[in-house]
């Protein structure tokens, strides 16, 4: 558990620094293009093209802390009314389907960008590979893959844990 923990505090360090980050440099280019656009007359053609993309990369990175933070919606009325231990088995079905998901949407991103890279499409205004933005799919759903397995270890050890505890008369459910 002490690795998982460790990879957690390492990968949170560097997601929130780097969404910090991307979210100056984003907010630096959109108020820039404002001012071009409507002080100096003279608008950036590619101010709006760089903000969404670094915004893209954000919320993809954010999506992986929000893993860690528990930020991610999810339907606990019915959880809540199931007993204690269904809950925890709920729960951990709840992240398998989560990792599913992911890794499901994260080698179609994955595939997607490659056929991307192969074409060597650029984009429009700022004419950069378009890979680089597409990118942000298959990286921010490894991340949160990873995230969804740190909590279904976390989650396990915490099943095996009350399961002790209730067999050494710990708990009664």
């Amino acid at each position: 558990m002490g690795i998982v923990n460790k990879i957690n505090d390492i990968l949170t360090f560097i997601e929130e620094h780097l969404i910090a980050i991307l979210l100056i440099i984003m907010t630096g280019i959109a108020f820039w293009g404002v001012v071009a656009r409507f002080v100096l007359g003279d608008p950036l053609s590619w101010a709006d093209e760089a903000s969404r993309y670094l915004s893209t990369w954000a919320v993809f990175l954010g999506a992986s802390l929000g893993v860690k933070k528990g930020a991610h919606i999810g339907v606990e009325a019915f959880v809540m009314m199931v007993p204690k231990k269904s809950q925890q088995y709920i729960t951990i079905l709840t992240t398998v389907i989560c990792i599913v998901f992911c890794c499901a949407v994260a080698f179609i991103g994955y595939d997607y960008a490659l056929k991307l890279l192969k074409t060597g499409q650029l984009s429009p205004a700022m004419r950069i590979p378009i890979v680089w933005a597409y990118a942000a799919v298959p990286v921010g759903c490894l991340l949160m893959t990873l995230r969804y397995f740190m909590l279904l270890i976390n989650q396990i050890i915490d099943l095996k844990g009350n399961a002790s505890k209730s067999i050494s008369g710990g708990e009664v459910n």
